[in-house]
C-alpha cells in the first residue's frame, strides 16, 4: 500500500504545475493540513494529488507515509464528511438496490452552500501557511464521482459525461446551514450556488475572514445525502382495438368514483409497467372515441411512455407476449404491432391529428321511416365532400370552449335494416363529432343527419372502423 502513497507523491513532486519541490515540503503541508482535522481524502485535494489508487486506499498507509497520526472519528470540518469511502458505497448500493438495468450512469452532485465557504477557508488557511496560493484544488464533486465511479465499477456501472440515467446525489447539512449568511447580508443578490461563488470569488482574504474561521470550524455531525435515480422515459408504440363497448381509453373516473370498470390504458399499460418496472406511465391515443364506442379494425395508433424505467433492454421478444397474451385470453382489448419506438416517432401521433381521417359505422333510429328516394337522396349526397359546422357539443361544454369549428365528411352512405333502424357509415376528418352530426345536438351541428331525414334521429350503435394514420411506422 505505501508504493501507492510513494507513487501519488511521485506524480505530484514531476508535475510542471507543483507548488512542491521535496517530499518534506509535501509533509509539511500535510501536517498543517491535518492539524485542521481535515479527513485524508481532503488532504490529498488540498496537497493537488491528482486521481488514482491513491484515493481508494484506506487512511492507515497515507498517515503512515507522511508521518501523521490517524485522524479522529469527528467529521471533516471541509467535506462535512461527504467525501468517504463509506458514502460513496452507500450511493452505489443504492443504485444497485433499485434494479436498474443500466450499465452506464451520469452523476449529479449537490453539495451543501456552506462546502464553497469552507473551501475558500481552506485556501487562505493554505496560502498562509505554505506562502503559496492554492488554485488547483481538487474539486469536492469530482473528488466523490471518482470515488462513486470506483464503487459502481464493481457492479459494472460505468459513470459517464451523458447518457439517459442519472443519479442524483443531494446532500444536506443543517449544522452550517448559516455559514453563508455573512455573503447574503452583504448584498442583495440571490443566495444559489452561482451567487454564492460568484461573491466568494469578488471577497478578499482580509473581508473573508474578517466574517468566517480559517481554517473552518469543526463540526460535530456528517452531510446526510439522499439519492435517487431518474431514466430518460421508453416508449412502446401499437394500434389497439376495442371489441367491447363501456371501456374508456383512459381510467374514467368523476368526483372519486369510478365511471367504467376497464380502461384501455390499463389492460395495455399495467403489463408494460411491470415489464419495464418504470413508476408510472401515460397513454397517448390518436384521438380517442367514448366509452361505449368500439374501435375495430386495424385498431387506433397510441404510444404508451413508461417513465423512469428500469428495465429498456432486449424488450423486443417481451413486448410481443404482452401483444398475444391479450389475443390469447380473449381480452376485451387487443393489441397490434406492440414495439418499443424512439421518442421522435411520437410526434406523428401529433402531427397525424390534422391529416388523418376516420371511418365510422352507425346504428341509427329514424323517428320515421325513411322512403327509398330519402335514402337515394342522402347517398347521392355522401359522394361527395359535406362541410359541417359544428358548434361545441353540449355534453362536453363543462371541458371545451364554445366555438363553431368546421369539419368534412368525406364520405357518408346509408342503408335501411329493418324497421325505423339504418346503418350509417361514414368517413370524416379528425375532431368530428360523429353523434352530433347523427342527431344534430338541438341545432348545434348544421347540417345533420336528422336534417337530411327530414326526421328526428338518434344513434344506438356507433363503431370506429378504421383510423387512417400510417403508425408505429413500419421502418421501425
Amino acid at each position: 500500500m505505501t508504493s501507492v502513497v510513494d507513487a501519488a507523491i511521485a506524480e505530484c513532486l514531476s508535475s510542471p504545475d507543483s507548488k512542491y519541490e521535496t517530499i518534506e515540503q509535501i509533509k509539511d503541508a500535510a501536517s498543517a493540513l491535518h492539524q485542521t482535522h481535515a479527513c485524508s481524502l481532503c488532504i490529498l485535494r488540498f496537497l493537488q494529488i491528482p486521481f488514482g489508487p491513491v484515493y481508494q486506499d484506506q487512511d492507515t498507509p497515507l498517515y503512515e507515509q507522511l508521518g501523521l497520526s490517524e485522524q479522529s472519528a469527528e467529521p471533516c470540518p471541509v467535506c462535512l464528511g461527504i467525501l468517504s469511502h463509506d458514502v460513496a458505497r452507500q450511493i452505489a448500493e443504492k443504485y444497485t438496490s433499485q434494479d436498474f438495468d443500466a450499465q452506464q450512469v451520469t452523476l449529479g452532485i449537490e453539495v451543501p452552500k456552506s462546502i464553497y465557504v469552507r473551501h475558500r477557508s481552506m485556501q487562505i488557511f493554505c496560502s498562509a501557511n505554505t506562502m503559496t496560493q492554492v488554485h488547483n484544488v481538487v474539486d469536492v464533486k469530482d473528488t466523490l464521482k471518482y470515488l462513486v465511479a470506483q464503487q459502481l465499477a464493481n457492479h459494472n456501472v460505468a459513470v459517464v459525461a451523458e447518457c439517459d440515467t442519472q443519479i442524483d446525489i443531494a446532500f444536506a447539512h443543517a449544522e452550517t446551514a448559516r455559514d453563508c449568511q455573512f455573503l447574503a447580508d452583504q448584498t442583495n443578490m440571490a443566495n444559489s450556488r452561482v451567487a454564492i461563488v460568484a461573491k466568494l470569488t469578488a471577497c478578499s482574504d482580509a473581508e473573508f475572514t474578517a466574517h468566517f474561521a480559517s481554517p473552518p470550524p469543526l463540526v460535530t455531525t456528517r452531510a446526510l445525502v439522499t439519492v435517487s435515480t431518474k431514466r430518460a422515459s421508453i416508449f412502446v408504440g401499437g394500434r389497439y382495438l376495442k371489441l367491447e363497448r363501456n371501456i374508456s381509453q383512459t381510467p374514467f373516473i368523476v368526483e372519486g368514483r369510478r365511471v367504467t370498470e376497464h380502461s384501455v390504458s390499463e389492460i395495455i399499460g399495467n403489463p408494460i409497467q411491470q415489464l419495464t418496472k418504470c413508476d408510472s406511465y401515460n397513454m397517448v391515443g390518436s384521438g380517442r372515441e367514448d366509452a361505449d364506442v368500439r374501435m375495430l379494425g386495424d385498431g387506433r395508433p397510441f404510444y404508451i411512455e413508461c417513465i423512469n424505467p428500469r428495465r429498456t433492454r432486449t424488450l423486443d421478444e417481451d413486448i410481443c407476449n404482452i401483444e398475444r397474451t391479450l389475443s390469447t385470453t380473449n381480452s376485451p382489448v387487443q393489441a397490434r404491432r406492440l414495439q418499443v419506438i424512439r421518442a421522435q416517432d411520437t410526434a406523428i401521433i401529433k402531427e397525424g391529428e390534422e391529416n388523418k381521417t376516420k371511418h365510422y359505422c352507425a346504428l341509427v333510429w329514424f323517428a320515421h321511416e325513411l322512403s327509398q328516394e330519402k335514402l337515394a337522396e342522402i347517398n347521392d349526397l355522401g359522394k361527395h365532400e359535406i362541410v359541417l359546422e359544428q358548434k361545441t357539443p353540449v355534453r362536453v361544454l363543462h371541458r371545451r370552449a364554445p366555438l363553431t369549428r368546421p369539419r368534412k365528411l368525406l364520405a357518408l352512405a346509408i342503408e335501411h335494416i329493418e324497421g325505423r333502424f339504418y346503418r350509417v357509415r361514414i368517413e370524416s376528418e379528425a375532431g368530428t363529432y360523429i353523434k352530433e352530426f347523427v342527431h344534430g345536438d338541438l341545432g348545434r351541428t348544421v347540417p345533420s343527419l336528422a336534417g337530411l331525414a327530414d326526421s328526428p334521429a338518434d344513434i344506438f350503435e356507433l363503431d370506429v372502423e378504421c383510423v387512417s394514420l400510417d403508425f408505429p411506422p413500419p421502418a421501425i
